[in-house]
């Protein structure tokens, strides 16, 4: 690729947007599972009420259920900053609100009101998501979606890591979990003020309807109906369930195979979360090129060959012990890998939508792969003990024929209906 095409992809301030957006759209999933996690941990709060914290992750795979209402309305009052905006601005400034009145309570003694706000924090966390993902997908032509989704979940990434990684160090370092999360909700503010000048894509479809309910009846069942009606609809949906399923079994049970392996969780932290996150963000600018290069089933076949084969990693790594280099070898193959995955499904999905429902359909497709993703990882330990650890690992590139032969199916359909 030449020079000035890259200038001219990466000089797009669109894309600085979208990378700006992920970055907030991906730091309170790290709130919710690791600095809350770790702030109950350290107040001793018991091990079966903290897991229950999980629900607060539930809305991400609920979305559907209120996108609808994201496609077809704006916020009053902020509707002049643009409809997904004023969306965005709502959800950002109202987790700043949520992180403040979680920094003045105490885990043992206000223990249901965090739970709550907890829970809240997750359902605005998924608003936000629908509202950015909507935002991503009308922003940008068709051609640019494969690098808008790199950007996006490389500021997903980033913000992962703030929330994560960053805000346990600034913990550690002033000894206090209301400072920091004081400073969080603080970056929130700040998140707010940007969301207020972005330049929002204006949009053909006017909004104009009425409550009812045979109106709500439309707004919920119209989006859906729109993607069932086209051809190759099942399978479509079979592709975005079971193209990150082997990396979502591998995941799930990666960090007890470190661990038996007899890897210390030191050594773990800096494999995974410095050169591990290096791998996958450059997997992830791998993917949207690869995308933007030879085109959407070529790109997502390619990646997804590319991701699934890479689990060998672990099979080779299962029988090196704990030689740390053989540790780094296999998380930066295998996390670059699943970058290019990842920024190649997000630009697929992207495509897919319909911009006149952007929110519910992007919602549909990744509300789909989440909840059957969350729900059959739970069996990932017991298929371990069965199989073992390297036939597991061979299970989970199993797991992504089907998907690859789906899509193979549709890019002959699709090159048939063209040359038809």
């Amino acid at each position: 690729m030449k020079n000035s095409t890259l200038f001219k992809i990466f000089g797009d301030y669109r894309l600085f947007e979208i990378f700006i957006l992920g970055i907030i759209s991906g730091m309170p999933l790290a709130i919710i599972g690791t600095m809350i996690v770790t702030w109950l941990t350290e107040s001793d709060v018991t091990l079966e009420i903290i897991t229950t914290f999980a629900i607060a992750r539930l809305p991400y795979s609920l979305k559907p259920l209120w996108s609808p209402i994201i496609d077809y309305c704006s916020i009053p009052f902020l509707s002049k900053f643009g409809r997904r905006a004023s969306w965005m601005i709502c959800c950002s400034s109202l987790i700043a609100c949520i992180l403040y009145s979680m920094s003045i309570l105490s885990p043992n003694a206000d223990l249901s009101l965090l739970y709550i706000l907890t829970i809240c924090l997750g359902t605005l966390s998924a608003t936000f998501d629908i509202s950015f993902d909507a935002f991503r997908i009308e922003k940008l032509e068709q051609q640019m979606q494969g690098v808008g989704a790199a950007c996006a979940v490389f500021g997903y990434r980033i913000g992962l890591l703030i929330t994560g990684g960053g805000a346990l160090y600034l913990a550690h370092i002033n000894d206090s979990w209301p400072n920091t999360l004081l400073l969080v909700a603080g970056i929130f503010v700040l998140s707010t003020i940007f969301i207020f000048f972005i330049d929002e894509a204006q949009s053909n479809f006017k909004v104009d309807i009425d409550i009812s309910w045979r109106n709500l009846q439309i707004l919920i069942t119209k989006p859906f109906m729109d993607f069932l009606s086209r051809e190759g609809a099942i399978a479509i949906l079979l592709v975005v369930i079971f193209f990150k399923l082997g990396d979502a079994m591998l995941g799930v049970v990666s960090m007890p195979f470190y661990l038996e392996l007899g890897f210390s969780k030191q050594q773990i932290a800096v494999a995974v979360k410095i050169y591990g996150f290096i791998a996958t963000i450059l997997g992830t600018y791998a993917g949207g090129l690869v995308i933007y290069k030879i085109g959407y089933f070529r790109g997502l076949i390619i990646s997804g060959i590319i991701q699934s084969i890479t689990h060998l990693a672990f099979v080779w790594l299962n029988h090196q012990g704990t030689d740390f280099s053989a540790l780094f070898i296999a998380i930066s193959i295998e996390n670059f890998a699943g970058g290019m995955g990842s920024s190649a499904l997000v630009a697929y999905l992207s495509i897919l939508c319909n911009k006149k429902y952007s929110a519910t359909q992007y919602a549909l497709f990744s509300s789909a792969a989440s909840l059957f993703n969350n729900t059959v990882t739970i069996y990932g330990g017991t298929l371990v003990r069965q199989l073992g650890w390297d036939y597991y690992f061979i299970f989970t590139i199993i797991l992504a024929i089907p998907a690859i032969l789906l899509l193979v199916y549709l890019q002959k359909k699709y090159n048939n209906q063209r040359s038809s």
